[in-house]
């Protein structure tokens, strides 16, 4: 698997949209105007506007922080909004003579109260309505005209909030049972990928061995004779079969093997391994490394050459060492693509810079 899938119930609702986006804008510019646009008997007009502000800003964290439930950071500065968004506004209003237009904060508190129920945080929901309660009736006690008042007028957007506490409790788990879903389909698709891989290898590794070894098989099993060219083949076969197992990634290449076996049919014992470095590397690097070891195989005509691909973590990708007598050439492939050569001959040693 690439990755877990993940568990944001933002997904599920569709608060990660677009839509989502232009439905938030448009809420937050109604509140804002319908604040802005009857501020008769309004006693100072900036704490209007920065509780139109708060409830702004915590209505675009509803629908654009990620995680669930909602971080607690954000849950408590949201939980806070809600009172401090009714102080500001209440104690500007002009008493008497406030209307229920004017307390347009609660309906937006409301909202962003119930999304935040709806992201897990319904504890804190209720929270944040009782507070707006108990500002509401200080409020109203406050400026004479009793505790019933401002109880009456923030009882009224409590239900919404009591729903959302309710759909939190019985949706919720069937949200997760969806996730639970998806990251079991992942999984499924992600062996079944695994599982088609391997046996496409297998076929492939299947095919390479009947085309090579099936004749030699066959003519063993009917008795036939092997001379001495028989037995270099035999021998080609099975060097060949072993840099398979020991060197997958040169040894898949056909330009790579067919330069091997050009080279052991003219003396050369060539030695492939490979310990994983490029097992998922750059595809240029790969094809620049088959070009190399091509270009070496095709000059070898005795000794040894040991092509190599070097573990993770080293600062050279692959070497290939080539020994003839007193001949001894040192190829070395950089991460970047980079081919250094080091040759030395009767003790001499000639360097030629990476190109």
């Amino acid at each position: 698997m690439t990755g877990t899938p993940s568990r944001d119930v933002r997904e599920l609702l569709g608060m990660d949209r677009p839509a989502a986006r232009v439905v938030v804008a448009l809420f937050c510019l109604s509140f804002t105007l319908r604040a802005l646009t009857d501020l008769d008997g309004v006693r100072r007009v900036w704490p209007i506007v920065l509780a139109a502000a708060l409830l702004t800003a915590a209505a675009v964290v509803i629908i654009a922080v990620p995680g669930d439930p909602l971080p607690r950071a954000h849950t408590l500065a949201l939980t806070a909004v809600g009172p401090i968004a009714c102080a500001l506004v209440l104690w500007q209003l002009p008493v008497p003579g406030w209307t229920i237009d004017d307390t347009w904060q609660l309906r937006a508190v409301t909202a962003v109260l119930t999304y935040m129920s709806v992201r897990g945080r319904a504890f804190h929901a209720c929270a944040g309505a009782v507070l707006m309660v108990l500002t509401c009736g200080i409020w109203s006690e406050a400026t004479g005209q009793g505790w019933a008042t401002g109880i009456r007028l923030e009882s009224l957007n409590l239900a919404p909030v009591l729903m959302s506490v309710i759909f939190a409790v019985t949706v919720r788990p069937i949200g997760y049972a969806v996730f639970r879903l998806r990251e079991q389909e992942s999984e499924r698709a992600a062996d079944e990928a695994t599982t088609q891989a391997v046996l496409r290898e297998r076929d492939t590794q299947l095919t390479r061995l009947d085309l090579l070894a099936r004749p030699l098989l066959e003519r063993s099993a009917t008795g036939g004779e092997f001379d001495a060219g028989s037995r270099v083949e035999c021998g080609l076969v099975e060097e060949r079969l072993r840099d398979t197992l020991r060197a997958p990634v040169l040894a898949a290449d056909e330009g790579v093997s067919r330069a091997v076996e050009s080279a052991r049919r003219r003396g050369a014992k060539v030695i492939l391994l490979d310990d994983g470095g490029l097992r998922d590397g750059p595809e240029a690097l790969v094809s620049q490394l088959h070009s190399t070891v091509i270009d070496v195989m095709d000059e070898a005509t005795g000794g040894t050459v040991t092509a190599r691909i070097l573990p993770e973590g080293r600062a050279t990708a692959a070497t290939i060492l080539s020994e003839d007598g007193a001949h001894v050439g040192r190829v070395e492939l950089g991460h970047d693509g980079r081919v250094r050569t080091e040759t030395t001959h009767d003790g001499l040693r000639d360097t030629v810079p990476q190109r």
